[in-house]
């Protein structure tokens, strides 16, 4: 089948567009010998085609891109790249390692958003290798109201929060404006995972390296301005590690632990406290010396309670949290 002709100048735009090829071939095009329209509607591209689609036109809010592709067999590259309609430079999206089965792959759309592209479907593949194409967008919002500049984000619920993670390497994202009470001088958010994160509110930037085992809390200092605070979070994973943010924006308040109290339980030490105000989703530790002997979470009523080892003297550690600067108060183990 030939390939479809290209848009006549001047026509609307938006009047043509097939992101989800309802209307067949229309508006699509191919570089390469073969494209051709199989059921479903299906688009089939053999011996390395590229597939172009119709003008798809990127919302300044636009942050993600499904693609539903599949390349039977084993060993293919999709490139994903946008081809401006104003004539400037192709700008490089990300790369697709498709399945052998039709499936949606996401792609980052922040480098082009605003503006009115093409999407070129660039396969690498052995020859004969079939690519099929289902459909192309829309162009969807994984975080509304967020400026994402760079990366992909995802919503996860990792480690009992539920936050943010970079699906494709480094993730820059700017949050939408936030009110900040007067009496407030920073803002929070925790990281967890193998990575770093880097974050600014308009006073200075603070970089934090994230852990494994536990949330870490990053207190960014602010500047107030008349029309609220904007936070810039940027997560740098490592190479195929997970790397998630949760709590960002979250207005940083003391909090101190009271009624501390440790009593026998089980072999163990049962070592209970309050936090004042609530700190739901703290994490608190005994510590002896520098020894960890228990660890435990903050509920939502704000009590804490720890199961520790050991006897004698310890500390009860609330770790600083996305909204709380943290305490540790003296607890006496039973032996």
């Amino acid at each position: 089948m030939a390939a479809p002709p290209p848009v006549a100048p001047g026509q609307d735009l938006l009047t043509v567009s097939n992101g989800d090829l309802a209307d067949g071939l229309a508006g699509w095009g191919a570089i390469g010998p073969s494209l051709d329209l199989v059921g479903g509607p299906l688009v089939q591209a053999a011996d390395n085609t590229s597939v172009v689609t119709p003008p798809v036109t990127v919302p300044v809010t636009g942050q993600s891109l499904p693609v539903r592709l599949g390349v039977p067999g084993a060993n293919a590259l999709i490139e994903v790249r946008a081809r401006p309609l104003d004539g400037g430079p192709e700008v490089a999206l990300g790369s697709i390692e498709p399945t052998r089965a039709v499936r949606v792959h996401d792609v980052p759309v922040g480098a082009v958003r605003g503006r009115t592209v093409h999407i070129v479907l660039d396969p690498i593949t052995s020859l004969g290798r079939r690519l099929y194409v289902r459909s192309v967008g829309p162009v969807q919002e994984v975080l509304p109201g967020w400026q994402v500049a760079r990366g992909l984000p995802g919503i996860i619920r990792a480690w009992g929060r539920q936050g943010v993670r970079s699906r494709d390497g480094v993730l820059a994202m700017r949050t939408p404006s936030l009110d900040v009470p007067g009496d407030v001088s920073r803002l929070g958010l925790v990281v967890r995972g193998s990575g770093a994160v880097r974050a600014r509110a308009g006073a200075r930037t603070v970089r934090r390296s994230a852990e494994w085992s536990r949330w870490t809390a990053v207190h960014v200092p602010i500047r107030p301005g008349p029309d609220g605070v904007v936070m810039d979070v940027t997560l740098a994973p490592r190479p195929g590690r997970r790397l998630v943010v949760a709590g960002i924006g979250t207005p940083v308040r003391p909090v101190r632990l009271s009624g501390a109290s440790a009593r026998p339980s089980g072999g163990r030490a049962l070592v209970r406290a309050r936090t004042r105000p609530p700190a739901p989703g703290a994490q608190a530790e005994v510590r002896i010396g520098r020894r960890v002997a228990g660890r435990g979470t903050v509920d939502a009523a704000g009590r804490v309670s720890v199961r520790a080892t050991g006897s004698g003297p310890a500390r009860l550690v609330l770790l600083p949290d996305a909204g709380s600067t943290g305490d540790d108060v003296p607890v006496r183990l039973p032996g």
